[in-house]
């Protein structure tokens, strides 16, 4: 008696957890009228963490928004998004808050503008360094013209020439880390050998190696960070000791860069002039706007309790580092790759590049040409174009979460607040009303199309994000990327030796599956 008693009272409790985790997420919810991706993904997390944890992710929502349209759900509070009118523009130019995903980005503990969640403080954060990341600012810095030849003409095409002379093959994948990693950490930190991946290889591999170790096991500090947390603390470490050896050496490494650049700034104060290299135009931006008293005040909340500016410059100088190496790294990687797949567009590029004055030839180290000379390039540009198109270096999703307003997303019923909501650039940049036989790797799009034509795919074209959160160094990374192709395709001819693994791989960041790209350069 006393059992049956026990069990009727707790069918009240079983009958509410029944309703509040299977009845209303599957028939109530206002996100139960949304396709689901999934059987289960209307009542369960669990199909989604399996799915990021194999490394599908990217594939399978695609292949969800192709079956089911511009809006899947994904879990019982998550929904996809690939649609531009109420889609793009409702939840990234709307202003859309950023979820705890981000905090993984944060560095030494300490927030910085990209993982910042809240747009306010972020806003705050953007205005300290967007000048010096804009487009004006960047195309007419003498410290980045000076940073350009150098890594071109002293770095990048003597060490291409030595492998042409002897007939050696190069794997581009990490001479193109090393490139991309020399030109941030120049313009962040001043041109000087402390930052010489080109030529120090050692040294590159040693911070690639530290680099690729702490990317591995992002998944548990992005999707359950408490639960990873948690189980730490009883010994169970879901992410490898090791994991926290590379972020540990990998933080050394730039803040001493950090201290290198503070002592440079004062040497030349001292000295009147600079002390030696570039001045470091980045880190030094930063630390005046936090010396400046009206600005110091709004920028050090949330910075994360630090007593002193190091630390909150330190975390941001090295989110613009690895976002700068990783991203522009592989779309040279695939730039390369497809070029040297197209030998006729090789010699078409070549043709245009050559108009550049002054010339970009080896043994011509008088000066590079401008960069509005390369913005003028139209072939150079569409190849620029069609690859982060293709490749788009980050082709995942972007989360962010609804208002407590509920709030209509692509033609969803209001949703609640807190809902995670992402778009991913893969997706749509293969939208095939928009980017015809959209899989197809074909520069041409950029050049023969209308302008009415070109402006669709530009509002589609999503490799730096859209709205108040778009890539800071967006204006950089196409400067950087033109100069790059423009300087190899004057001087070489190049062909592949060995693609193995160049799939790109479905995850946040995605380089080539294989992690390498063995290409040979013949003087042209």
């Amino acid at each position: 008696m006393p059992s049956s008693l026990l069990s009727i009272s707790l069918l009240p409790v079983v009958a509410l957890l029944v309703y509040k985790f299977l009845v209303y997420p599957t028939f109530v919810s206002p996100l139960s009228k949304i396709p689901a991706a999934h059987l289960t993904a209307s009542w369960s997390p669990l199909w989604i963490l399996w799915i990021r944890y194999t490394r599908v992710e990217v594939q399978t929502i695609h292949q969800a928004h192709r079956k089911f349209g511009p809006i899947v759900r994904l879990g019982p509070n998550e929904v996809s998004i690939n649609c531009v009118d109420g889609g793009l523009r409702t939840v990234y130019a709307g202003g859309f808050e950023k979820p705890a995903f981000y905090d993984q980005f944060q560095n030494y503990g300490i927030p910085n503008t990209f993982s910042t969640k809240e747009s306010k403080p972020h806003a705050a954060r953007k205005r300290l360094l967007s000048n010096v990341y804009s487009k004006s600012f960047i195309q007419f810095s003498p410290e980045l013209y000076e940073v350009t030849r150098v890594i071109l003409h002293q770095r990048l095409l003597p060490s291409l020439d030595s492998f042409a002379a002897k007939g050696l093959s190069l794997d581009a994948l990490a001479s193109n880390y090393a490139v991309t990693m020399d030109f941030v950490s120049s313009y962040l930190f001043g041109l000087s050998n402390e930052n010489n991946f080109i030529q120090d290889v050692e040294m590159r591999k040693r911070f690639l190696s530290w680099h690729f170790k702490r990317s591995e096991h992002a998944l548990w500090y992005q999707e359950i960070p408490s639960v990873t947390r948690l189980l730490q603390r009883i010994g169970v470490r879901l992410v490898p000791r090791w994991v926290d050896a590379a972020n540990e050496n990998i933080q050394a490494y730039v803040l001493r860069l950090c201290r290198l650049a503070e002592q440079s700034i004062k040497a030349a104060s001292d000295d009147g002039e600079k002390a030696h290299g570039t001045r470091p135009v980045v880190y030094g931006q930063l630390s005046d706007s936090l010396k400046r008293s009206p600005v110091k005040a709004e920028a050090r909340k949330d910075l994360g309790g630090a007593e002193t500016d190091e630390l909150p410059i330190a975390s941001e100088m090295l989110d613009h580092i690895i976002a700068g190496m990783d991203t522009s790294a592989i779309t040279l990687t695939y730039l390369l790759w497809e070029m040297s797949r197209h030998p006729e567009l090789q010699a078409s590029l070549r043709n245009e590049v050559c108009t550049l004055s002054p010339s970009l030839a080896i043994g011509n180290d008088s000066g590079v040409p401008s960069a509005r000379s390369l913005d003028a390039l139209p072939l150079l540009h569409a190849v620029v174009m069609e690859t982060l198109r293709v490749h788009c270096p980050i082709p995942g999703s972007q989360p962010r979460q609804t208002p407590s307003k509920p709030t209509s997303i692509a033609g969803s019923p209001p949703l609640p607040g807190g809902v995670r909501v992402s778009a991913q650039a893969y997706s749509l940049h293969r939208n095939e009303k928009v980017f015809s036989d959209a899989e197809a790797w074909a520069p041409q799009r950029w050049l023969d199309t209308d302008p009415e034509k070109k402006d669709e795919m530009l509002r589609w074209f999503w490799a730096f994000g859209s709205g108040g959160r778009m890539c800071v160094g967006r204006n950089f990374a196409m400067q950087e990327l033109k100069y790059v192709t423009a300087a190899v395709y004057t001087n070489f001819a190049t062909t592949i030796v060995d693609d193995t693994g160049i799939e790109q791989e479905d995850a946040y960041t995605a380089g080539p599956r294989g992690n390498q790209l063995t290409l040979k350069f013949v003087r042209a």
